[in-house]
């Protein structure tokens, strides 16, 4: 009995040590509990007066930067002074030969090849034979010619003998009256038989009816097209059958959007960059800026005349066009300073140490890393530059 009642006590007196010992270990993970929270504390502290001294404030438009805000040490600043510069802006466009300088061949009258006398590539002046024809529509004009050319000469001598014979007083005034009108009828009918044939750049003295059609080249320059066959028969409705191109000087047909036409004059200086060669630009110069705008690109084709000696332009080709201009006293600054708001720009303007406003502006690119600001700066004004996305 008393063995028992010994054993309960022990395990009663084991059961208080060991809820003492547990007492003991947790009494130190309390006072490191409130030991952080007060840390806590006082980092919130710090940080919310750290935050309020750096508070960027707004008001408006101004906005207010504090010394020991750390958006300062964030902002570069640029100081405005009006330049002489060259801007120049890129587009597109494509090749086409000039006015003038390429003619599509083919025969004025209906008739048979006889002969071909050029090859593709050949170089030609002007006048050159190209192909001989054998037409009857072509020997029917040139007998109409001569035969014109004939009575004209007859009613020459026919009109002389009667003025002879008028002061001799041998005939009547009426009769020299006929053989004048005569002759003056003769002489029509002969320029307008001689005008058919200058029309297809036929000479008309040299019109022989034993010689048949020679059809020659209007225009000096390459053959860069034919199509001649020795036997084909050929209709004056048909497709050219030779085409012939002066290359030496071409057009580069620009397309310049509306906004960039105040940049462009005639005469102004531009280059030309190819596909094949974009290390090796070409040199043009602006010879008509056209008077109507395609309503669906809102662009304007401008005419560069470009020396192409080397034939590195050619007709259908699409280029790459780069116009310059100077511009005097023009206010540049860095691109990374201009905002977007809307459809407005604007920069930052420092108006006093720490205080900045929003000021509009009208800016142009240039390049990459510059724009050209139209409107809204002046000489000696502060702007922010890097950072300015932070006082937004």
């Amino acid at each position: 009995m008393y063995r028992y009642f010994f054993l309960i006590v022990l395990v009663i007196i084991t059961s208080c040590k060991d809820q003492q010992v547990n007492d003991t270990g947790r009494r130190p993970t309390e006072q490191g509990y409130q030991n952080r929270e007060q840390n806590r504390k006082r980092h919130r502290g710090k940080r919310a007066a750290d935050t309020e001294a750096a508070r960027v404030i707004y008001s408006n438009d101004t906005v207010c930067v504090p010394e020991e805000s750390p958006v300062r040490s964030r902002l570069n600043f640029f100081t405005v002074h009006p330049e002489n510069i060259q801007v120049w802006f890129t587009t597109t466009g494509v090749v086409k030969p000039l006015s003038g300088h390429l003619a599509h061949v083919t025969t004025p009258f209906d008739g048979r090849v006889l002969k071909c006398f050029v090859k593709l590539g050949e170089k030609v002046s002007a006048g050159t034979p190209l192909f001989e024809v054998s037409s009857s529509d072509y020997l029917e004009t040139v007998r109409t010619c001569v035969q014109a050319r004939q009575e004209k000469e007859l009613a020459e001598k026919n009109f002389q003998r009667k003025q002879e014979l008028l002061e001799s007083g041998v005939i009547s005034k009426r009769d020299y009256d006929e053989a004048k009108a005569t002759l003056d009828l003769a002489k029509k009918e002969c320029e307008k038989t001689s005008a058919t044939l200058k029309i297809f750049s036929f000479d008309p003295e040299e019109a022989d009816m034993s010689k048949p059609l020679l059809v020659r080249s209007p225009i000096a320059g390459e053959v860069v097209f034919t199509n001649v066959t020795v036997g084909q028969y050929l209709k004056t409705d048909d497709e050219p059958v030779i085409t012939v191109a002066d290359l030496q000087k071409i057009w580069v047909v620009a397309r310049v959007k509306e906004k960039d036409l105040g940049a462009i004059n005639l005469n102004d200086r531009a280059e030309v960059i190819t596909e094949g060669f974009p290390d090796k630009p070409l040199s043009g110069l602006v010879n008509y800026i056209g008077n109507i705008m395609d309503e669906q690109t809102r662009s304007v084709e401008v005419y560069l005349e470009c020396e192409n000696k080397d034939r590195t332009l050619k007709p259908g080709m699409f280029i790459t066009t780069r116009f310059y201009r100077q511009l005097k006293n023009a206010v540049v600054i860095p691109a990374a300073a201009v905002l977007q708001d809307n459809l407005s720009n604007y920069v930052f303007l420092r108006i006093e140490n720490d205080k900045f406003i929003k000021k509009d502006i009208q800016a142009e690119t240039n390049g990459h890393k510059n724009v050209i600001v139209r409107s809204g700066l002046a000489e000696g004004d502060v702007i922010v530059t890097e950072g300015s996305i932070f006082l937004r």
